[in-house]
């Protein structure tokens, strides 16, 4: 039976192939003919030919295009500069535009308002704040003697029984003094004598009010002693503060400064203990047996005297005190000096 080209038979009744698969036949043939024929080489037969070698393509040489070098990039203090510098530049060529080239009639007159500064505000702007005070510049400290540790000195008749205790004298006092000053709005602190508030206190004036001892020496012994800590200056704010309750108690109380320091007053425990900066005395304010009428009939006379010692101190601090008070004066005398205080024996 005759086939036709297709692998088909050639007969009447025979299909004809698919679309399909003749338009495939014709996209490879029409592919054959596009493609680039390519020769052959036959392999070479090294045992034929001993001396032939395989032959080594030359590798393909890449052009490679060099890169240009870039430029280093500065340093951040030097950009940060170049740029603050362009800023100013900038800000100035504007103002300069704008205060030639514009017409101040063009300005919202609420604006221009605005940008002006009045001579008073400027000079009030000027005058610096004044800080605030500091708490510890506002409060004063009062320890009242042997309070809260024992009864301190005693005096007693001639059958051993108690008639005196100097912590009963210093607590009257100290309460009045301390009544005094909040009176006048002052932060005041009733301290015990081993208070643990004591423990780097700070405070613009402590004061420590004692009686001194009923002990009979043989003789009439008199007088108020006003002591600071044997560590402080001799002429520095505990001098000052000192020389106040000295000269304004003995204006008031019928006694004389007596200047007999012992251990136990310029080595107070006390001045261990207290911030260094805080200023501070100790008073005795007479002796319990010479002088116990003025210590026992008029605690108020002592805790006035004792008051204006105190004022005479924290209302001059830092002051160059220059004469003593006028008629004028607020109730207080100021010293003209701090002098030391005469050391008779220790």
């Amino acid at each position: 039976m005759p086939v036709d080209e297709y692998g088909g038979n050639d007969s009447s009744d025979a299909q004809e192939p698919p679309a399909s698969a003749i338009f495939a036949q014709i996209m490879r043939q029409a592919a054959a003919k596009a493609a680039p024929r390519r020769v052959r080489r036959p392999a070479p037969n090294f045992e034929e030919s001993p001396s032939l070698e395989p032959e080594i393509e030359p590798p393909q040489i890449r052009r490679v295009r060099p890169r240009l070098p870039m430029p280093r990039s500065g340093s951040f203090a030097s950009g940060f500069l170049g740029t603050i510098f362009v800023v100013v530049i900038s800000t100035a060529l504007v103002a300069t535009l704008l205060m030639f080239f514009v017409d101040p009639e063009f300005l919202d007159p609420l604006v221009v308002q605005g940008l002006q500064l009045d001579r008073a505000d400027i000079v009030n702007a000027s005058l610096p704040t004044p800080a605030q005070t500091p708490v510890w510049m506002q409060r004063i400290g009062i320890i009242s003697g042997h309070r809260g540790r024992d009864s301190g000195a005693i005096c007693e008749d001639g059958f051993g029984n108690l008639l005196l205790r100097e912590v009963d004298i210093n607590f009257a006092v100290a309460r009045r003094v301390v009544a005094r000053l909040q009176a006048r709005n002052y932060a005041v602190d009733m301290l015990d004598e081993v208070d643990p508030r004591l423990e780097n206190y700070r405070a613009a004036a402590l004061i420590s009010i004692h009686a001194n001892t009923c002990y009979d020496f043989g003789e009439y012994v008199s007088g108020y002693i006003v002591a600071i800590s044997e560590a402080r200056p001799r002429t520095g704010v505990d001098a000052f503060l000192r020389e106040c309750i000295a000269i304004n108690y003995g204006a008031s109380v019928p006694l004389r400064r007596s200047f007999t320091l012992t251990e136990d007053l310029t080595n107070y425990h006390v001045w261990q203990k207290i911030h260094p900066l805080t200023p501070g005395t100790i008073l005795e304010m007479g002796y319990m047996l010479a002088d116990q009428a003025t210590l026992t009939e008029d605690p108020d006379l002592l805790a006035e005297a004792i008051t204006a010692g105190i004022l005479c101190f924290i209302e001059n601090a830092g002051t160059v005190p220059g004469s003593v008070a006028s008629d004028a004066s607020p109730g207080y005398i100021v010293p003209i000096l701090a002098t030391p205080t005469p050391v008779y024996f220790r």
